[in-house]
């Protein structure tokens, strides 16, 4: 087991941040879409099919990404919160994907959890990283869960204008090859995204009170026409509100393969 806690203390309000957030509206606030629109792109441009493959979303969160799997896809996934794993796993059956393997994780000893005991065709890993004091660590993990020919799937922020107080990690382009390579990974898609939050991230650093709400409803205005769209139209008009507003991109998403 890792020396280094891979996920710091002041992590914990994460533990409980999902529950009771399975309706609808709350899949399609943007907080969500907007990083799974970003993942089922970074696909389509590497040329990768999520179906008939084996996936693990590492934080799988409210389970959003796994609604736009494929039915054949084999579904697994960790979470640290029991009653949110258990939310997730009944909104799968309601839909038709019961057979997922989804477990609770302790941080402590994520290492030798029990899933991260096989290989997968392909791993995702939503905004965890930027979380992490030892990135390298855990890649060099996700490494040894990648079949031969597996591929994984990386999203982290960009340009934050006002540092998240949960990250301990400002990552960009160099960061992300430098661990990865120092991990025995080669990215081989990268591509920036998503300028739409940039001017409102600031909103998004604040867990309580009316800058809190304020950003909730920001999510939702947002979430709803992207969901709506889908990827290829949303971030056709992504790169026309860029041009407009002058905003940077606020997510980077990388796939990377065994080097």
């Amino acid at each position: 087991m890792s020396q280094t806690p891979v996920i710091d203390a002041d992590q914990s309000s994460f533990k409980e941040c999902y529950r009771g957030r399975q309706s609808w509206l709350h899949h399609a606030a943007y907080l969500r879409m907007g990083k799974v629109l970003l993942a089922l792109a970074l696909c389509r441009r590497a040329g990768v099919s999520l179906a008939d493959k084996d996936i693990l979303d590492y934080g799988f969160g409210a389970g959003t990404f796994f609604r736009y799997c494929p039915p054949d896809s084999r579904l697994f996934g960790v979470e640290i919160d029991p009653l949110n794993v258990e939310a997730v796993r009944a909104m799968l059956q309601e839909r038709g994907g019961g057979g997922a393997d989804l477990r609770v994780i302790e941080i402590e000893s994520w290492d030798t959890h029990a899933l991260l005991d096989r290989p997968y065709d392909v791993i995702l890993c939503s905004h965890v990283l930027e979380h992490l004091p030892d990135p390298v660590t855990f890649l060099k993990k996700m490494r040894e869960c990648l079949t031969p020919s597996g591929v994984f799937l990386g999203l982290v922020p960009l340009n934050e204008r006002i540092m998240d107080p949960h990250h301990v990690q400002r990552l960009d382009r160099e960061k992300i090859h430098a661990f990865n390579e120092a991990a025995g990974l080669r990215v081989r898609t990268y591509l920036e995204a998503d300028p739409w939050l940039y001017w409102f991230q600031p909103l998004f650093t604040r867990e309580s009170g009316l800058v809190h709400k304020i950003a909730q409803a920001v999510s939702i205005a947002l979430g709803l026409p992207a969901t709506l769209l889908g990827a290829e139209a949303w971030f056709a008009v992504s790169k026309i509100y860029a041009a407009v507003s002058r905003s940077r991109p606020t997510q980077a998403a990388f796939l990377s393969v065994r080097a």
